[in-house]
């Protein structure tokens, strides 16, 4: 469906994107413990921040993979997707 192609370029362009800043986020934490260049308190928030970019940039990739293979598979990820985002934050569970 053209819909889908849009889409796909649309998840492309953002997972790209996710993946750099992801990485660069887990390298700079990485360097965090051995430099210390960020104070404690940021780099709390930021390893929080860290663990939704990664389940972020993996629902951006997987939607992307579901938009080539049609309606159905994509309405399955999507809701895969929102389960795994809702039980991602402790204190609604």
């Amino acid at each position: 469906m053209i819909i889908f192609r849009r889409f796909e370029k649309l998840f492309d362009i953002l997972g790209e994107i996710a993946a750099f800043l992801t990485i660069a986020l887990i390298a700079a934490l990485f360097l965090n413990v051995q430099y210390n260049f960020i104070p404690v308190d940021t780099a709390a928030t930021l390893a929080t921040v860290k663990e939704y970019a990664i389940l972020g940039t993996l629902i951006i990739v997987g939607f992307e993979f579901a938009c080539k293979k049609g309606l159905i598979v994509f309405a399955l990820y999507a809701a895969l997707a929102v389960v795994a985002l809702i039980y991602s934050f402790p204190a609604l569970f």
